[in-house]
């Protein structure tokens, strides 16, 4: 998989260090990826979400950096309770962990609660799923 734009990860501790924040520990696969493509954007970049049995074509932006003082920074994304509290009504935002984006606003998050990877747009709170780990989400990217 090739990736462009990578920010050099400024200490791996920074990992660390953001899920105790969160409470949450990511997966090894993804924590091997942000070591090495921190930030970056994947040149394949076309994946699918499911709601029901409606599919839909999705595009992965860019790994949001662990870097504290990048733009795309990690660590101004899941506070639920904060910037994005008018995502979490209800509470039900805080079992995910966005950890990319996409060129729309939308984020593709961590389902806490299990580790598989879900989508959520925007505009309507829709949370939408993507595969059951990290490396099939990587292995699904196409050409747009």
């Amino acid at each position: 998989m090739e990736w462009i734009f990578v920010e050099d990860l400024q200490s791996e501790g920074l990992i660390n260090e953001y899920e105790e924040v969160i409470k949450y520990h990511f997966p090894e696969d993804f924590k091997k990826c942000v070591r090495n493509y921190n930030g970056a954007y994947p040149v394949l970049e076309v994946f699918l979400s499911f709601k029901g049995k409606r599919k839909k074509k999705r595009v992965f932006n860019h790994l949001f950096s662990f870097n504290k003082n990048d733009v795309t920074t990690i660590w101004k994304y899941n506070d639920w309770n904060g910037r994005f509290h008018e995502w979490n009504t209800d509470g039900k935002m805080e079992n995910y962990v966005a950890f990319a984006g996409d060129p729309f606003g939308n984020l593709i998050c961590f389902d806490k609660t299990d580790d598989k990877i879900v989508f959520i747009d925007h505009e309507t709170l829709t949370v939408e799923n993507v595969t059951d780990t990290f490396t099939e989400l990587i292995g699904s990217l196409r050409k747009s």
